[in-house]
């Protein structure tokens, strides 16, 4: 294999205390922005451990909210450039918000997590989510990220509800 098919992982570059954002140099790793993007990277690394617990149509919305997750931190990371997540994405997550809702009891008390090892991991992605939606408020990009802003927010109440039929909280009917 030649370094061209196998580039380095390592440059040494961020040894400084900076790093590569793409369009905009080098900048701290304190920046706000990195921050956020940490987060959300953090929140999509979790729900890949998830998936990893999951089958079919819940495995499926995993890997597409991991999708949703890196156009999110695309928006972030280039500020200038056209949002990449919009209107369709807000009206995909109301539709699985309500898709899986009306297969899932909603307990009426408060939920300690841990019933199953995959709802577990749906509510540490979940609270990693909720994380990183005050991190991308308090960094001032829900303006900027409208539809991001409103996108991490509804995640989380997905995630909960998901995390709840992973517990075997399943609606008994399917009308």
């Amino acid at each position: 294999m030649t370094d061209r098919e196998n580039p380095p992982v390592s440059t040494g570059g961020g040894d400084d205390g900076t790093t590569t954002l793409l369009g905009a140099g080098r900048i701290p790793k304190s920046d706000v922005r990195i921050v956020v993007l940490g987060d959300v990277d953090e929140a999509s690394s979790f729900l890949g451990l998830a998936r990893t617990e999951s089958k079919g149509d819940m495995a499926e919305l995993l890997v597409g909210l991991q999708r949703l997750l890196y156009r999110v931190m695309g928006d972030v990371a280039m500020p200038a450039e056209e949002n990449a997540v919009g209107r369709k994405d807000l009206e995909y997550l109301d539709s699985m918000l309500e898709e899986w809702h009306g297969r899932t009891e909603i307990p009426k008390e408060f939920v300690v997590p841990g019933e199953t090892k995959l709802g577990a991991f749906l509510d540490v992605a979940r609270s990693v989510v909720r994380r990183a939606e005050r991190s991308l408020v308090a960094a001032g990009y829900a303006e900027e990220h409208p539809d991001a802003s409103k996108a991490i927010n509804r995640l989380s109440d997905l995630l909960f509800v998901v995390a709840r039929n992973a517990d075997g909280k399943t609606s008994l009917s399917k009308e």
